[in-house]
């Protein structure tokens, strides 16, 4: 029997619901680091095109990748008052025998030319694990309704 984890976990919502989920989380943000200003907390990570076709490179040479898992991670031990950004990190997943979630596969695998479709050539201690996230609000539409409450009101269905 197949994996599970082989099937698709991409569920489309209502943008309304997306909105009230984003907003939800700015929320949470700011009760809980109400010290810190509104514009520099975490809202989204913005991963290119480019970055996106390396990894699929990888799931389309080797059919026993299940998919990507992303890890949350911050630069250094939290502290009041310093700057630490909220990123996350790709590893791609493995189906293996014993792994019922699968295993992230840390290192490039041997074979197939997958050193090959390694952006760094499988250099870098021959790491699996990319770091190319790059957070918001740096890098975020801050005019969607996603980012902040300013213009909900122009993708309401009402």
């Amino acid at each position: 029997m197949a994996n599970p984890l082989i099937n698709s976990t991409k569920v489309i919502i209502p943008v309304d619901e997306a909105i009230e989920k984003t907003t939800n989380w700015r929320n949470f943000m700011a009760k809980n680091f109400p010290d810190a200003d509104a514009k520099l907390l975490p809202k989204a990570v913005y991963i290119s095109r480019s970055d996106i076709q390396d990894m699929a490179k990888y799931c389309e040479a080797d059919d026993t990748i299940l998919g990507v898992r992303a890890y949350f991670t911050l630069d250094s031990e939290y502290e009041e008052n310093v700057l630490n950004q909220v990123k996350f990190i790709m590893v791609l997943v493995r189906d293996t025998p014993g792994y019922p979630c699968g295993e992230d596969l840390m290192y490039i695998p041997s074979g197939a030319g997958m050193e090959a479709l390694s952006p760094d050539n499988g250099n870098l201690d021959d790491s699996n694990v990319y770091d190319f996230t790059r957070p918001c609000p740096d890098t975020c539409d801050a005019r969607s309704p996603l980012f902040s409450d300013a213009g909900a009101e122009r993708f309401s269905k009402s």
